[in-house]
């Protein structure tokens, strides 16, 4: 079976779009830090970030206690933050029309020299790194089409210009 599964590049906006504040602010400390990695963006505080405990209150979770009674927290994985970057990254036809827009209301803009470099380390091959520098393309004109538009850039206009 060759190719790609179909549910990476719709993983998650068009039918989960409560993860998108979340899942951005993740992936701008992976792409802006130089020593960030998908391990160390999915920690807050050098603890693994989770989702709450079913039948108990936050206030009340202790990390030791759970581990005493052999409870299972689940975490939010590494991956995640790299399947989000990767269809981030697959947004090229997003990217053209978010930039065509701004210039069309601000022809003083210079969204088009946005570069979007990132940190070659952080990469394996070529096709990795040009994923990553769309990804922090569409990230660093985000900010400019909300403020052109009065719009969340997610998932009001990419997930429609993506998938229609």
């Amino acid at each position: 079976m060759g190719g790609r599964l179909p549910t990476i590049l719709t993983f998650v906006l068009p039918y989960k779009r409560f993860a998108a504040p979340d899942l951005l602010a993740r992936t701008k400390v992976y792409l802006n830090e130089s020593r960030a990695t998908y391990r160390s963006v999915v920690r807050h505080n050098r603890r693994l970030i989770g989702y709450p405990l079913e039948g108990q209150d936050a206030d009340k979770q202790d990390v030791d206690a759970q581990a005493s009674l052999g409870t299972h927290q689940p975490v939010v994985p590494p991956s995640l933050v790299w399947r989000f970057i990767t269809w981030m990254g697959s947004l090229t036809f997003s990217l053209d029309k978010a930039r065509e827009m701004i210039l069309k209301h601000n022809p003083n803009s210079l969204c088009h020299r946005v570069s979007g470099s990132v940190d070659p380390f952080k990469s394996r091959s070529d096709d990795r790194q040009h994923t990553l520098e769309t990804a922090r393309q569409l990230v660093l004109i985000m900010p400019e089409w909300e403020d052109c538009f009065g719009e969340k850039f997610f998932p009001r206009f990419a997930t429609r210009a993506g998938f229609d």
